[in-house]
């Protein structure tokens, strides 16, 4: 359980590190006048291939975490129900330990 969260902080920062990545690429570059068409659009297609891959790498990491995530979960819930029959267990220990009482009945007059 411990080695799962190492991986889930080391995904989260990897996440957060791609985030930045992707915005430090900042916004699409505008066409320059002065050059052609031909040239403004090899410029925006270098920065849309940057831009997805940096994308696909944070999908990656994203469903990565999730599947942390999921087994954490998966975890907790055998846990829970370990507990919720360790639980069931003692409680009928400890009833079938109580001594039972006795009851007197009266004489009616």
């Amino acid at each position: 359980m411990i080695g799962l969260g190492n991986n889930l902080n080391e995904l989260k920062i990897r996440i957060q590190k791609l985030h930045q990545e992707i915005n430090a690429l900042g916004e699409p570059n505008l066409p320059l006048e002065q050059m052609i068409g031909t040239t403004n659009v090899l410029r925006q297609n270098e920065y849309l291939v940057k831009s997805d891959e940096k994308k696909t790498d944070l999908i990656e990491a994203y469903m990565e975490y999730t599947k942390q995530l999921e087994q954490i979960v998966n975890s907790l819930f055998s846990i829970q129900s370990d507990l919720k029959d360790l639980i069931k267990t003692e409680a009928s220990l400890i009833e079938s330990e109580k001594p039972k009482k006795v009851t007197k009945k009266g004489k009616k007059a």
